[in-house]
C-alpha cells in the first residue's frame, strides 16, 4: 500500500512541476500545490521513519526529493510574480 502511495505522489509532484515550468511564471491554483507539497512531503517522512523495504526507502527518498524541488520551484515562482 505504501508503494502506490509514494507512487502516486511521485506522479502528482512530476506532473506539478512539469505544469509549473511549461506556463508562465504565476501563482495559478497556489492552495492546491501549496496543500500538495506539504502533504507529499510529511507523509513521506513518515513513511521514511517507518521501517520498510529497500524499494519503498528508495521511493520515499525520491518523493522527499521531487516534493522539495517543486517546494522551491513554487517559491521562486512567487517570488518573481510578486516582486
Amino acid at each position: 500500500m505504501r508503494t502506490i502511495i509514494l507512487s502516486l505522489f511521485i506522479i502528482m509532484n512530476i506532473v506539478a512541476i512539469i505544469m509549473t515550468l511549461s506556463q508562465p511564471l504565476t501563482v495559478n491554483y497556489f492552495s492546491l500545490r501549496v496543500i500538495l507539497i506539504f502533504f507529499t512531503f510529511i507523509l513521506s517522512v513518515f513513511f521514511k521513519l517507518i521501517k520498510s523495504s529497500r524499494l519503498n526507502n528508495m521511493l520515499t527518498i525520491l518523493s522527499i526529493i521531487l516534493a522539495i524541488i517543486h517546494m522551491a520551484i513554487l517559491a521562486h515562482s512567487t517570488y518573481v510574480y510578486l516582486y
